[in-house]
């Protein structure tokens, strides 16, 4: 039998764990917002400690580095965003053409700019000055979601090889990458672009680029 006293350490406990959760939440929706509106370089911890209301040490207590946080914010996107993928690509039981994958992965990253524009950064920046630990957790959790993903898309596409719904999901990766990276266009470019405009065949539409190089790419699988 548990005593009063037990009890009331276990709810102190478990009140702790609860405000630690609610802190780290205002951290990365304040560190969302700000993103949202402007480029990763110019979030500042101490900025999004002051839009959480919270003092900038207590900032460090969660995410030692604003690598981490930012890791954290992608991980919870992508994760999120995965789960609505998994859900659309589990309903019902027909077969898919290349084209109707394609549309639907490149359609899911529709209002996800914050989701792919981190993506663009994973490598390159997010993955820099973090834990081991923090990594580890993250590629674990990725190879689960690729894994259920991929099933799901070579139950859809009987062409898939096994295995292939994997490798599907590291090109869509790649792919997400470099077309963000062209279709943000620095003030300076943009400024450009608007004074010249034969140079705008040079301007990237995220979404429909995407769209085309998935349905090439299943195309040619489906060829082959």
């Amino acid at each position: 039998m548990v005593s009063n006293n037990a009890r009331r350490v276990m709810a102190q406990r478990a009140r702790k764990e609860e405000d630690k959760e609610a802190r780290r939440r205002q951290l990365l929706d304040a560190a969302l917002e700000l993103y949202r509106g402007t480029s990763y370089d110019e979030v500042k911890m101490a900025d999004v400690a002051e839009r959480a209301q919270l003092a900038k040490g207590t900032v460090f207590l969660y995410f030692p580095t604003k690598e981490a946080l930012f890791l954290a914010l992608l991980e919870e996107q992508l994760f999120a965003w995965f789960a609505r993928l998994e859900a659309t690509l589990a309903r019902g039981e027909e077969r898919w053409t290349g084209a109707q994958m394609a549309r639907t992965v490149a359609g899911s990253m529709e209002g996800e700019e914050p989701l792919t524009r981190l993506l663009a950064r994973l490598q390159t920046v997010l993955e820099q000055n973090v834990t081991v630990e923090q990594v580890r957790g993250f590629k674990e959790r990725l190879l689960e979601a690729l894994g259920r993903a991929g099933a799901l898309v070579e139950q859809r596409l009987p062409f898939l090889k096994p295995g292939e719904g994997v490798r599907f999901f590291l090109h869509v990766h790649a792919l997400v990458v470099g077309l963000r990276q062209l279709a943000d266009l620095t003030p300076v470019v943009r400024q450009v672009h608007e004074a010249a405009p034969h140079l705008h065949p040079l301007r990237v539409d995220f979404s429909r680029e995407l769209t085309e190089a998935l349905s090439g790419l299943l195309r040619g699988l489906e060829t082959r």
